[in-house]
């Protein structure tokens, strides 16, 4: 009984041994038929590809060509397309304004913003002194000009004044130089003493010097003085303007 238990291990061992053995050679053969067999077909498909027609084979040429053309033009759109997209994307981030994403940008603009409005005030300001001073300055020059026209026609009159003697007063007077020449010195000189200044400047000055010189010899001699220096002036009184 021992002896048996001690040779059924062998057998068991020996039995393993044999089945591998038999699926080694079963799989070769299985692996010798595929060869075969794939190389029949290899050589069935160069025979068929001999004796097909060279139209045959160039349709099929054509139709593997047509093929791969429109495998490109599909994919190409589809590249295209994810071209423009990523194009899109990169003009959307080149033009998004900062302040979206950075706050500290919106406050630069913002403190840009005041400071601009602050210059402007005082810009307006500025412009609304410089047109109050030039209004001011309108007013004045207005003011001088309204000044230099009176000034003006105030002139003109004191030249019509001075201008206007009337024919009857000038023979009034040449009647009087008449008279007082025909007079004796003394009494004409006792006369012009007591005449007004500026009537007896001017019949004075109307008189000829050689009746006029025994009259001063016999007159006042400081009323002589006097009306010596007003005739004197009234010889080299300046001519007005415009004269």
């Amino acid at each position: 009984m021992s002896e048996r238990l001690k040779i059924l291990p062998l057998l068991i061992l020996v039995a393993m041994l044999a089945f591998s053995v038999r699926l080694v050679e079963v799989v070769s053969g299985v692996r010798d038929l595929s060869g075969s067999a794939h190389a029949a077909a290899e050589k069935a498909r160069s025979t068929d590809d001999a004796s097909m027609p060279s139209q045959q084979k160039l349709a099929m040429a054509d139709d593997a060509k047509e093929n791969d053309n429109s495998a490109e033009g599909q994919s190409k759109p589809e590249l295209e397309e994810e071209t423009d997209h990523a194009d899109i994307d990169v003009d959307n981030s080149k033009w998004r304004d900062a302040s979206d994403s950075d706050g500290g940008v919106s406050a630069v603009k913002m403190q840009m913003f005041t400071d601009m409005a602050e210059r402007r005030k005082e810009l307006d300001k500025r412009e609304q002194a410089l047109v109050t001073r030039e209004a001011l300055l309108q007013a004045a020059e207005q003011e001088i000009d309204r000044k230099y026209q009176e000034m003006d026609a105030l002139r003109t009159q004191i030249e019509k004044l001075l201008e206007e003697q009337s024919e009857e007063e000038k023979a009034r007077i040449a009647s009087l130089v008449k008279i007082y020449e025909g007079m004796k010195p003394k009494e004409a000189a006792r006369i012009f003493d007591t005449l007004d200044l500026d009537i007896l400047v001017n019949v004075m000055s109307l008189m000829s010097e050689r009746k006029l010189s025994p009259i001063l010899a016999s007159m006042n001699p400081e009323r002589a003085r006097t009306v010596t220096i007003m005739l004197a002036e009234q010889k080299t009184l300046p001519e007005l303007p415009g004269n």
